[in-house]
């Protein structure tokens, strides 16, 4: 018997085959179609299960979504990043596989990856936040995982860290934590950085030529000593991502904290540095720890198939509510 854990990305899903230690089998990933009905998702994800598990018994199925979930009727209902908006999970994979199906945000299955299988075991109080696309976070508070009322407790991402700011988030709101410092939107915010200001910079010079700047760009061109990329990484998107997870400790008080997202772990002695040099200008209260994921990119899928391999108390009324697609 394995365990099936699927990772719904804004860009690409991974589905993973998970044994009971927590182990990737096997794996493959598949990109996001880019246009459909609610059902396409779901289409996409049966097909690639199905060419992964062949004659593989099926002990359930996990399901780490990126967000705003609505947990009770098992769809994402409008995701800010993805091509399609809206669409189903549960009903369709559960019709089609007939075994348990847990749904959770992609944060919150590997928060609980971690809490299981991962270096969060026998800590109480624990926050993962992915740096990716977008930016968002799980969390356990005294061994409880945090679920809110549509599933959305801990939409992190959504934190406002600057209130005079005029960058649009992708869900609508202004001055996000997501805004200003994901993946998706670092190439917008600084064209807004350079606005007024000057530099001896290659990467300025292609930004006032109104040439498109990668995010993976501006971190090499940090890495090849640009004096744009310095000063923006240093000194404006390192203090937002503590600002960030300060406000998390702040609101949590964890005794750890695990990033992953490929922001942060394809630039963790950065992340680490940035991060320790500005926490304390925004901290009230203790500071947690801070670690990186040593899952990789394998978290989503380890904290999927955590979720059905172990189901949290806070999911049980939600995955009860599931059996109505089996009938």
């Amino acid at each position: 018997m394995v365990y099936v854990g699927i990772d719904v990305g804004a860009t690409f899903i991974r589905v993973g085959l998970v044994d009971e230690g927590g182990s990737v089998i096997d794996k493959l990933k598949v990109r996001q179609p880019s246009s459909g009905d609610e059902n396409t998702v779901a289409e996409v994800i049966i097909k690639a299960v199905k060419n992964l598990a062949r004659s593989r018994s099926i002990a359930g199925i996990g399901i780490g979504s990126i967000g705003p979930l609505d947990l009770k009727s098992g769809i994402v209902p409008l995701a800010p990043n993805a091509p399609i908006k809206r669409f189903k999970l549960v009903e369709p994979i559960i019709r089609e596989f007939r075994v348990p199906v847990v749904l959770g945000n992609d944060a919150m299955a590997a928060v609980w990856g971690e809490y299981v299988f991962g270096i969060g075991k026998g800590i109480r109080n624990l926050v993962y936040i992915t740096f990716s696309t977008g930016i968002g976070a799980g969390v356990i508070v005294d061994g409880h995982l945090l679920i809110g009322k549509d599933g959305n407790a801990h939409e992190i991402g959504h934190a406002v860290i600057d209130i005079d700011s005029n960058i649009q988030c992708g869900c609508g709101g202004y001055g996000h934590w997501e805004a200003l410092g994901s993946g998706a939107n670092v190439p917008r915010v600084i064209k807004e950085f350079i606005k007024g200001k000057t530099y001896r910079s290659r990467l300025h010079e292609r930004l006032s030529r109104n040439e498109y700047v990668s995010t993976e760009e501006v971190f090499q061109a940090y890495y090849d000593g640009d004096e744009l990329a310095r000063d923006f990484i240093d000194n404006f998107l390192m203090r937002v991502h503590a600002a960030g997870i300060a406000t998390v400790m702040n609101a949590y008080d964890p005794e750890l904290i695990v990033l992953g997202g490929s922001m942060a772990l394809n630039n963790k002695e950065l992340f680490r540095a940035g991060i320790g040099r500005y926490l304390g200008r925004y901290l009230t209260v203790r500071a947690a720890r801070i670690e990186f994921t040593e899952f990789g990119d394998d978290i989503g899928i380890v904290g999927a198939a955590a979720l059905v391999y172990k189901v949290p108390d806070s999911l049980r009324e939600f995955v009860e509510g599931y059996n109505k697609y089996l009938q």
